[in-house]
Order: C-alpha cells, then sequence, then structure tokens
C-alpha cells in the first residue's frame, strides 16, 4: 500500500490503534491527540488511488470506533478486562447483592417524586446516582492498577455501574 503509513490498529485492541499502553486511567487530551493526529494520516481524502482510498476509509472507521471505545469509561474497561482474558458481560451479569433492593428503593421513590413535581426530591436522587457512578469508577480504576487483576470483581463493578448509569440515562432533569 502506497501512503497509507504504519496503521497498527486492531478491532480487539483498540489501545494499539493510538499506541497506547493498555489501561482504565487515560488522559483523555492525550487521547484525543493521538485520535485526531491518526484521523488525519487516514482521512481518506488524503489518498487518489481508489483502492488507498477504500483501505484508508475503513481504518477511518476503525479509528472512530476505537476513539468511541477508549472514550467512554465502560466501552474502555470493558474492552481491557477482555485483553485481560476477563469475563464478558454476557458471561457473568452479577450484581452486588445490595444494588437491586436499593435501585428498585431509589426508582419508587423517582416515580412519586416525578408525580408530585418534586424537583429537590429528583435533584436529590439524581446526585444519589452521579455518585454512586462515579465510585463504580473510583473502584475500577483501583482494580485495574491492582498488580493481579480479580477480573470478576471488575466484571461485578462494571455490571453495577451499568446498571446506575441506565438509571440516570432515564432520570428527568431536577
Amino acid at each position: 500500500m502506497k501512503g497509507i503509513g504504519s496503521y497498527t490498529g486492531s478491532m480487539d485492541d483498540p489501545f494499539s490503534t493510538f499506541k497506547l499502553t493498555p489501561g482504565f486511567d487515560l488522559d483523555l487530551d492525550d487521547l484525543r491527540q493521538h485520535f485526531l493526529a491518526a484521523s488525519a494520516e487516514h482521512h481518506p481524502d488524503r489518498f487518489t488511488d481508489p483502492l488507498d482510498q477504500a483501505d484508508a476509509a475503513e481504518r477511518s472507521a476503525q479509528i472512530n470506533q476505537a476513539y468511541q471505545t477508549l472514550i467512554d469509561p465502560e466501552a474502555r474497561a470493558n474492552a481491557l478486562l477482555a485483553l485481560r482474558g476477563g469475563p464478558a458481560a454476557s458471561d457473568d451479569q452479577s450484581l452486588p447483592p445490595t444494588l437491586l433492593m436499593e435501585v428498585m428503593e431509589i426508582r419508587e421513590e423517582l416515580e412519586q417524586a416525578v408525580a408530585d413535581e418534586d424537583r429537590p426530591t429528583i435533584a436529590r436522587l439524581r446526585q444519589w446516582a452521579t455518585t454512586a457512578y462515579d465510585q463504580h469508577l473510583t473502584k475500577l480504576s483501583k482494580l485495574f492498577a491492582a498488580q493481579d487483576l480479580d477480573g470478576k470483581a471488575v466484571r461485578l463493578e462494571l455490571n453495577a455501574m451499568r446498571y446506575v448509569q441506565r438509571m440516570l440515562e432515564q432520570m428527568p432533569d431536577a
């Protein structure tokens, strides 16, 4: 291939797309700079040969997909866990034992607050969910930083974080 450069990306390893060391805690500004550089280098408009353009279009799509994976904490954690041989979400859907009951109670309270147009309660419940989400992110960071990765513990946190994230997505603004 003439002019395509040293593309090293892999659909299985989004970190390799940007030549980054796999890790949960990323410098998002640095990631963005890598993304912009890779996007510019592999943009289809840089090539005149139709085959090179087609290859560049495919690489651009892979670069975009890798960036979307790494910019999202949940997707990044799932990709990193897969790279390290941990369980996939489809293989382990376990949740912390008290989470379901806690979420059910919060949802009931939220339903009532929405029906009553109780903005302070909605704001308080949104804050609870935001704090819970941030706590799961912090736990994930610590688990990935540990010398010996506990894949089951990571999956448990990921599943719980996703549960809380869904709740946040469904909550009205206060």
